[in-house]
């Protein structure tokens, strides 16, 4: 199974937003286009992926949402739908207690969790592996099971966090000799592991 996370440090967190205005929900349309980037092919959906966005913006921090690629019903690759889905599984999960995980939608769970909660579980079954511009190049990595892949927003990682992934032994890796946008990431990522998958 291949997992990303993106830490998206002002999404909203509340349900309450404007779907014609994603821009203004704390970037919402930056995260609606890393996921449908994290799932999406032509006419298919990844069956094999998992991407898990952290919330941390107003007005109920921290939510995770996991979308599951095997499980997902009627998800379209467009950032509207998939904001939707993102506001039906914040209202579902408004009242989460601490470290709770709900079923919001078919192939979508909603916790109340934090990021370094999240990177703790991941750390134990997972190759975690932050994606950095100084990192090794992909093309040379020595991929494990499992992989996790670890994307900051348009704000990046702050150096506090890129210290506690160093506690867990993150794997540095870079995609590309100039910086890019986060949601291109996972079309690089799956590229790489898709050429190795098929010996191609």
């Amino acid at each position: 199974m291949r997992e990303f996370i993106l830490l998206a440090s002002k999404a909203i967190t509340s349900p309450n937003f404007d779907l014609n205005n994603l821009s203004e929900a704390g970037r919402l349309n930056f995260v609606c286009a890393t996921i449908s980037n994290s799932l999406f092919v032509s006419n298919h959906m990844r069956q094999d992926t998992i991407i898990h966005v952290v919330l941390n913006g107003p007005k109920y921090p921290p939510k995770i949402i996991s979308l599951h690629g095997n499980y997902l019903k009627n998800f379209e690759p467009d950032e509207r739908t998939i904001a939707s889905f993102i506001s039906l599984a914040l209202k579902k999960g408004i009242n989460l207690e601490l470290n709770q995980e709900i079923d919001a939608l078919p192939g979508i769970k909603i916790s109340k969790k934090s990021f370094e909660t999240l990177i703790k579980e991941k750390a134990t079954k997972n190759q975690v592996i932050y994606l950095h511009p100084k990192g090794e190049d992909i093309r040379k990595f020595n991929f494990e099971d499992n992989p996790c892949f670890i994307l900051g927003d348009y704000q990046g990682i702050p150096k506090k966090t890129e210290r506690f992934l160093d506690r867990f032994n993150a794997k540095k890796i870079k995609l590309s000799p100039i910086t890019l946008f986060a949601s291109h990431c996972p079309i690089l990522v799956h590229n790489e592991l898709d050429r190795r998958l098929f010996n191609w």
